[in-house]
């Protein structure tokens, strides 16, 4: 059903093809993906969908390796149709349900126990190749994403769009519905939680991978935002039934 694949400069997939589905979870790095008819670069957030059959050779990125996960799975045309070959997984729910089906699927739950949530990332990604975000936005968020874990600041990002920050703030909330530095610890805080569902690093390395300064804000902001605190996220996963 699925697995992670840890960062390693010189992992390399030479061209083969699967007799399922498979979707890629980029969480960090970047991954060069080659198809018969195109080259796609991936960068984390991003999510792509092989159909089976379909050929295809992956290579990590040498200065910046990449981390994903996998998911393989057999699906029927209709659930598969609109899928499209790279999207990108902005609220990161693809990512926060592809790690418990990871997990649980190592747990040893069965490809029925975890046929629910797999329809339900089946069903996001699907939602998300229906609604693909603004360009300017798009361009400024994969930014963020790409450097979350470096000091950011308003100044910075005006500047790279060519803007007042003024003018910025107002574009940015206008499109996303918060502001570029909500945005950015909404970032940070997506990524801790994907990190705390797929490894077991302990919260502080997590903060300080993800840009915020100590374990105590990240636990702060984490109980804010996501109503409960790191360990409470990591006691209250998920697992399959016995049986």
């Amino acid at each position: 059903m699925g697995g992670e694949i840890r960062p390693d400069a010189r992992w390399h997939m030479p061209w083969h093809s699967h007799g399922v589905h498979e979707l890629i979870i980029v969480l960090g790095g970047r991954i060069f993906l080659e198809t018969a008819e195109k080259t796609v670069r991936a960068e984390a957030g991003d999510l792509l969908f092989y159909r089976a059959g379909c050929a295809h050779q992956e290579t990590s990125d040498r200065k910046d390796p990449v981390n994903t996960l996998f998911l393989s799975f057999k699906a029927d045309e209709d659930r598969t149709a609109a899928l499209a070959l790279r999207t990108h997984d902005a609220d990161g729910r693809v990512r926060q349900m592809a790690g418990w089906l990871v997990r649980d699927h190592e747990a040893g739950c069965t490809a029925e126990q975890l046929a629910p949530l797999l329809d339900a990332v089946l069903i996001e990604v699907k939602r998300l190749c229906s609604s693909p975000p603004d360009p300017w936005l798009a361009e400024i968020r994969q930014h963020m994403q790409r450097h979350h874990a470096c000091p950011l600041y308003l100044d910075d990002l005006a500047r790279r769009m060519g803007m007042s920050k003024f003018a910025f703030v107002r574009k940015f909330k206008r499109l996303n519905g918060r502001t570029p530095m909500q945005e950015l610890q909404r970032i940070r805080l997506n990524q801790a939680r994907a990190m705390m569902l797929v490894s077991n690093q302990p919260v502080k390395a997590i903060a300080a991978a993800v840009g915020l300064n100590d374990e105590y804000q990240l636990s702060k902001l984490f109980r804010r935002h996501f109503r409960l605190s790191p360990r409470e996220l990591r006691t209250r996963l998920t697992r399959c039934p016995a049986g």
